[in-house]
This record gives structure tokens, sequence and C-alpha cells, in this order.
């Protein structure tokens, strides 16, 4: 079991850094402010384990839509990944860097959402 374990954790990992390109997009940023916080890039600060298991929970908690949601914003779903048993302090941009990586689009505006 536990050599199931490695090799899904290996695949996910591998996965990952295959889409690690998705992170060199340009995103349009309304303001200054906010702006460091909130690069996907942010996502590359986080260890390999923590970039698993965030976008592991980003895999399977998010529901995948056709536009972008109105209802919830990167901001409160990095609250709630933070919440969750295996949940850990993100920054904004880590958390959209992870739904980047996850196969989500990602917009920066006004409410950076």
């Amino acid at each position: 079991m536990k050599n199931n374990y490695i090799d899904k954790r290996k695949a996910l990992v591998n996965w990952i850094n295959g889409r690690r390109y998705l992170l060199e997009q340009v995103f349009p940023v309304a303001g200054d402010e906010f702006e460091d916080i909130n690069k996907p890039k942010l996502f590359n600060e986080l260890s390999a384990d923590e970039q698993a298991v965030l976008v592991n929970w980003v895999l399977t908690t998010l529901k995948p839509i056709k536009t972008f949601s109105s209802n919830r914003s990167s901001y409160e779903i990095k609250h709630i990944f933070e919440r969750t048993p295996l949940g850990f302090y993100v920054l904004n941009g880590a958390m959209k860097g992870a739904m980047l990586i996850a196969g989500y689009q990602i917009r920066n505006g006004k409410f950076y959402n």
C-alpha cells in the first residue's frame, strides 16, 4: 500500500512539474497594492509536498464550471483550504497557481477574483 501512495504522489508531482509553464503567463493586475501576494508564481515557493497537497485538494474539491464564479473568489477558496485537516497557510497567488496547474482559469481584477 505504501508503494502505491508513493507512486501516486510521484505521478502527481511529475504532472505538476509538467504544467509549470502555465504559471509563466502574464496576468494584468488592477492596482499595485496587493500585486506581490497575487502572483501565481508564488506556487513555486511551496515545498513539493505542499504543492502536491494543494493541487490534489483543488482537483478533488473544486467543481469545474464554464464561466468565472461570482460565488467564490480565489481568496475565499484559499481560506476554505486553510481550514481543512491537511490545509496550511498559503498566499492568494499560490492558490491561483494551484488552480492554474489544476486546469482552472483565473483572473485578476479590481477585487482579485
